[in-house]
């Protein structure tokens, strides 16, 4: 994959993602309001405890609060981008392009995302830090390192998963029940902890732990400054290992469907 092609590609995605402004731009009325019905419901929850599985009140605000700040950075759609492709015949000229249609996905994801940091990212993180007292902590540089780690590890469990579509047809179910398990198991809503430390164990052999849960936990600062590094670490290592397995699949995919087509 060349660098200048995917640069290109990046800017050219950024001048689409301007254009489409207004679906950004809505996230900012909802999440606010997402915070607030969290921030209530959690109330309630800790009315009769000061402490549940070692989270205060202030510390579950806190995980959720930065958990959705991550899940605005590391969102994708490219399985469905991958799927349409597949089962539409698009995947056919994308071929005969110059640069590779994983290149090309990739640089649509880095082009929207980049516009999401400062119309989804940032100004949740400013109301955070005014209505909920988010701190700023000193771990927040090891955060956007490990934030655009799990973007990267994000987008190459969506091209696994839209993978699918060379084999299964019909694939929206299966999909939207994998998307529903990674949430889950990466700790979108609920820290892992709240499942027990045999679930927590275990989730730690899987690269879901890497793309929300943990990302949390390096800017909540539990890691400490090695823990992070060594978290950061096997995120991209969880990478490569997701990428050259992209690569076995597809091969094996493309021979499919030259044979189909």
């Amino acid at each position: 994959m060349e660098l200048k092609k995917l640069v290109s590609y990046i800017k050219m995605y950024w001048k689409t993602s301007v254009v489409y402004k207004l679906s950004f731009m809505a996230s900012i009325v909802i999440s606010p309001l997402m915070l607030l019905m969290t921030f209530f419901i959690w109330k309630a929850v800790f009315s009769t405890a000061d402490v549940i599985k070692g989270y205060t009140f202030e510390d579950i605000i806190a995980y959720y609060v930065i958990g959705m700040l991550v899940n605005h950075f590391i969102f994708n759609m490219v399985g469905n981008a991958l799927q349409d492709k597949i089962i539409s015949g698009e995947l056919t000229d994308d071929l005969l392009k110059p640069f590779p249609i994983f290149g090309q996905l990739l640089a649509s994801d880095i082009a929207e995302r980049a516009f999401a940091f400062f119309v989804e990212v940032i100004p949740v993180f400013i109301i955070s830090f005014f209505i909920f007292k988010l701190q700023v902590t000193f771990y927040v540089f090891f955060f956007l390192m490990s934030m655009i780690l799990a973007f990267f590890l994000n987008f190459m469990i969506g091209y696994l998963m839209g993978l699918l579509a060379f084999w299964i047809s019909k694939i929206e179910s299966m999909q939207w029940l994998m998307f529903l398990g990674i949430r889950f198991l990466s700790g979108e809503h609920i820290p892992l902890e709240f499942f027990g430390q045999g679930f927590l164990f275990v989730s730690r052999f899987m690269p879901f732990y890497y793309i929300r849960y943990g990302v949390i936990q390096v800017y909540l600062g539990k890691f400490g400054i090695i823990g992070s590094l060594q978290f950061m670490f096997i995120q991209l290592v969880w990478v490569i290992i997701l990428f050259y397995l992209i690569k076995l699949i597809w091969s094996i995919a493309l021979k499919r469907y030259g044979a189909v087509g």
